[in-house]
């Protein structure tokens, strides 16, 4: 979480946002440059990661002296998710200009723009890498037939949702708002482990609402807000924006979560460096226990050295960030999770076959309260910097609920959140 909005005097302001854009565009076109320009195994390939790495050097401290926020967070995820994008696609799984999508019949300027998604889209949607678990369009769009969703609807829809999810964030942020400045002062800044088990029953409340529900509504806002921009300014098709997160239903266990659920936008990148460090380098045994854990370990790894740059950009020091440690124990959720389907797979073999994969509802229960748990204890030192620091808590640049009142807009929320179901059949 964090705030969205500008905290500088103007004139430094302004420019601080255009170096970060002016930054972003070198960055982006930088590599796609590279991979239509030259030939896959060029040696001038290799110069992008330390050009890449100068660039995110440059950029994290101007995004840091924005002041503390999301957007600026969101920047700070941008610039390091496309160094990792140079690995992937200029030197470990190389690509060039005939990779391209009908690269032969393009111009140089819709070559580069294609080669720029690339890296801006490290999901790849609609192109021959795409994620494998990528979200498919919403059912709502087949009543136009099969084709891509129609450019007037999907805007529509787009739009609502949005506006949606823009008041139910700033309820969301009122409410931290308050919460956190009752208790400044009174917290101490890393969170506390020797508890009683009703201040981690609402802790683990807290942390889910704010990681499983908060966290999801403000990065899917700015991912549907951003496909507005392009799909209303023709630069890009509805087809190329599927939704970012999954069914809640998937998190019934924790690979469920992260693996179909939470947004992929790290999946690629991080798997190919990790794939590449566990197999090429390590030399281990390809598709062994040994290779996959270790190669979720280093997945894991790399996306909480990233969560850990993207606190100290929203005012977290690097020492009181529990980044770290959540994501580098979520490889030991899931070998505790495997262990246990392995165990029941051996006990009820029969059962487990005549299933075809359906689980029954008891399984989904058991399976959802588990990772849940899981989840929320374990994130306890990711969410508590944040979640005790009042600058923090602003979600939104202006605040709907301070003019008409947090009930109504409560009420409309909750009324609109209904409307959005029925008639746009928006899935949780």
């Amino acid at each position: 979480m964090g705030v969205f909005y500008i905290s500088n005097n103007g004139a430094s302001t302004f420019s601080n946002i255009l170096q970060i854009l002016g930054l972003y565009v070198a960055h982006c076109l930088m590599p796609a440059i590279l991979l239509i320009a030259t030939p896959k195994g060029s040696i001038l390939r290799y110069f992008s990661i330390p050009c890449s790495i100068f660039i995110v050097h440059r950029a994290i401290p101007v995004a840091t002296a924005l002041g503390p926020g999301y957007v600026w967070c969101e920047c700070g995820r941008l610039f390091l998710t496309i160094i990792f994008q140079c690995l992937n696609l200029l030197l470990i799984n190389p690509k060039d200009g005939d990779d391209l999508p009908s690269g032969d019949c393009q111009t140089f300027g819709t070559r580069l723009y294609s080669a720029t998604r690339l890296f801006t889209d490290p999901r790849g949607i609609n192109t021959p890498w795409q994620i494998k678990n990528a979200p498919p369009q919403p059912g709502y769009y087949k009543r136009w037939g099969p084709k891509e969703p129609p450019r007037r609807q999907f805007l529509i829809r787009q739009i609502l949702i949005v506006i949606w999810q823009y008041l139910t964030l700033d309820v969301f942020a009122t409410l931290a708002l308050q919460q956190a400045l009752e208790q400044s002062g009174t917290l101490p800044p890393v969170p506390q482990w020797d508890i009683s088990t009703e201040q981690w029953v609402e802790r683990i409340i807290s942390n889910l609402m704010a990681g499983f529900v908060v966290s999801r509504i403000l990065i899917d806002f700015h991912h549907r807000t951003f496909s507005i921009i392009l799909v209303g300014l023709g630069l890009d098709s509805p087809a190329n924006c599927p939704p970012l997160f999954g069914r809640a239903i998937d998190a019934d266990t924790v690979r469920g979560f992260w693996a179909k659920f939470w947004h992929q936008l790290l999946q690629q990148p991080l798997t190919t460096v990790s794939g590449f460090i566990t197999q090429d380098l390590l030399g281990l045994p390809s598709k062994s226990l040994v290779q996959r854990y270790t190669n979720v370990f280093f997945v894991f790894f790399f996306s909480g050295g990233l969560h850990v740059v993207l606190d100290v950009v929203q005012g977290i020091p690097a020492r009181e960030s529990g980044a770290m440690l959540f994501f580098a124990t979520a490889p030991l959720g899931l070998m505790i999770e495997d262990g246990i389907k392995f165990g029941w797979r051996y006990v009820s073999k029969s059962e487990a076959s005549s299933q075809k994969g359906i689980k029954p509802l008891w399984q989904r229960v058991l399976g959802f309260s588990w990772s849940m748990a899981w989840l929320g204890v374990t994130s306890t030192g990711f969410f508590y910097p944040q979640v005790v620091r009042p600058q923090n808590q602003a979600l939104v640049p202006f605040s709907v609920a301070s003019h008409i009142g947090l009930p109504v807009q409560a009420v409309l929320v909750l009324g609109g959140g209904a409307v959005l179901a029925k008639v746009f059949e928006v899935e949780v």
